[in-house]
């Protein structure tokens, strides 16, 4: 009996590897579940870029409201020319991304790109959702 077998007598050594890898696996899986995204200002734009590679624009959904953006979509798995696969972390099947927006934006006006696995959506702010405040105070001018 050699050494790691006398410390684990119930578990040999491929169950071992296997139940370590688990959470690695959940992990991985909820990754992929979840598409990356980039939230960022433009303008007087929100700029939503959600990461899609493999997705036929045809295949996702978009749904914008005032302060919300969710994408949800399917990625199908390509059989042409793939031959034999012996290990994949590729991401197919249904997704779905929400993220809620720091301001209020004009659905109406939102438009959607895709290019190269990269969705990028422009939604312009709300009329109104920007307003300038005269901070008021000793010195200042009074004007507004």
């Amino acid at each position: 009996m050699d050494h790691q077998d006398s410390l684990m007598p119930w578990l040999n050594r491929d169950e071992m590897s296997r139940l370590m890898a688990w959470p690695q696996r959940l992990l991985t899986q909820a990754m992929h579940d979840t598409p990356c995204l980039e939230l960022a200002e433009d303008g007087d734009d929100l700029v939503v870029r959600v990461e899609v590679p493999g997705a036929d624009p045809d295949d996702l959904d978009i749904d914008v409201t005032n302060h919300t953006l969710t994408v949800r979509g399917e990625i199908r798995e390509q059989d042409e020319g793939r031959g034999t696969v012996y290990h994949s972390e590729r991401r197919y099947g249904r997704f779905q991304r929400s993220v809620s927006l720091p301001v209020a934006i004009d659905p109406d006006r939102a438009s959607a790109h895709f290019k190269q696995g990269l969705l990028e959506v422009r939604l312009p702010r709300a009329a109104g959702a920007r307003r300038r405040l005269h901070v008021q105070g000793p010195g200042s001018s009074g004007k507004h």
